[in-house]
């Protein structure tokens, strides 16, 4: 695996992994600790990369969630093994507090990487008044020794790239039509970025010796213009109340990635 590759996989890793490790509630017109995929856990995934014929045990993740009388808590790390760090190293973290409702409205998220010797941080305080979203975003840039403010305000609720994977391991599966489409929206960086989660029906998944009742979702990210923001992500959910997020894979410019849950 050569410098360009494992780069790639880096630069996708948010949109592949750390964008596909996660997931859990939105309303549905229930309470939100009755919803499916919303309890306190944490789990375990190997990251692989894909060349060729070549499959590579790349990184490992994990992800947990808390819970708090008022909100809930997730935190999702996700690190290079020793052989990756020698040709690029990552240690990423995300955290998210959500309100403990049934739309689990964002009140705090942060993104710390810390990718081939290069440290940023992202930090996004919300504010939600039942009509919209203002995100004050503060970005840390020690390498250039900068910070910089921002503040956006859009109609409805805007999650983040932790938060909203919660928001879909609650929907309604069972109910929902083949290709349905749902629309949210995420502030990333400094912008606002849309994404659409495709409803592709249930799959046996084949994985680690055993057999999974699933069920399939894929991803697109877009900017405003409408334009693609990475390749399409596929991910299959388990159909039981966990919800557990059983396998993401994604395309790369060089190959491809994908994260398996260990059971662990």
């Amino acid at each position: 695996m050569n410098d360009y590759s494992f780069l790639s996989i880096t630069q996708k890793l948010r949109h592949t992994i750390l964008a596909v490790l996660l997931w859990s509630a939105t309303g549905m017109g229930a309470q939100a600790q009755n919803l499916p995929g919303l309890q306190p856990e944490l789990l375990s995934y190997d990251v692989i990369y894909q060349l060729g014929f070549l499959w590579k045990r790349a990184a490992t993740a994990t992800l947990q969630l808390t819970e708090n009388p008022q909100s809930y808590h997730s935190v999702l790390q996700a690190k290079t093994l020793p052989f990756a760090d020698n040709i690029f190293r990552v240690r990423d973290t995300l955290v998210s507090t959500m309100q403990r409702n049934n739309k689990l409205v964002p009140i705090y998220y942060a993104k710390l990487a810390d990718e081939g010797g290069t440290y940023r941080k992202d930090e996004v305080n919300y504010t939600y008044d039942g009509l919209e979203t203002t995100g004050k975003i503060r970005l840390y840039r020690p390498k250039r020794n900068a910070v910089e403010d921002y503040i956006l305000t859009e109609p409805g609720i805007v999650y983040d790239m932790l938060s909203i994977f919660y928001v879909i391991r609650s929907f309604d599966f069972r109910n929902m039509e083949m290709n349905q489409i749902y629309k949210t929206k995420i502030f990333s960086g400094k912008s606002l970025e849309y994404l659409n989660i495709e409803y592709l029906g249930q799959e046996i998944l084949k994985q680690n010796k055993k057999e999974y009742s699933t069920f399939k979702v894929r991803f697109r990210f877009y900017d405003d213009t409408g334009k693609k923001t990475s390749d399409n992500i596929s991910a299959w959910i388990g159909i039981d109340d966990r919800r557990i997020p059983l396998k993401v894979e994604g395309k790369l410019p060089l190959g491809s990635m994908k994260a398996v849950y260990t059971g662990q």
